[in-house]
């Protein structure tokens, strides 16, 4: 398997009615090397499901209970296997061309 070049952190706590459009514009990126990480802060809206169903490419990490913003980040940039690595909400859409741009 070769190591991504980029990993991209999210944190969602009960965002499962954002989900599509922030990882759909993640799909679209034009850059290669991308490794998604959505990390659940606890939801209680089966927003890790919901992605674990729909978004095979994605790698879902679950923590049993809200760890705030930092926490989420430091679990999900813990775990991240990126040279580098991008932070992003789940109520943003990134344009196509977003972290090709950044690379």
């Amino acid at each position: 398997m070769v190591e991504p070049v980029i990993s991209v952190v999210i944190v969602n706590w009960n965002g499962r009615h954002l989900l599509d459009e922030c990882l759909g514009s993640l799909a679209s990126q034009r850059a290669r090397g991308v490794e998604i990480i959505l990390v659940d802060n606890g939801s209680r809206d089966g927003s890790a499901e919901y992605v674990r169903e729909r978004y095979a490419g994605v790698r879902v990490i679950g923590l049993p209970d809200n760890t705030g913003f930092a926490g989420g980040n430091n679990a999900g940039i813990r775990t991240a296997g990126g040279k580098y690595i991008a932070l992003l909400n789940t109520d943003t859409r990134a344009d196509p061309d977003w972290l090709a741009n950044l690379l």
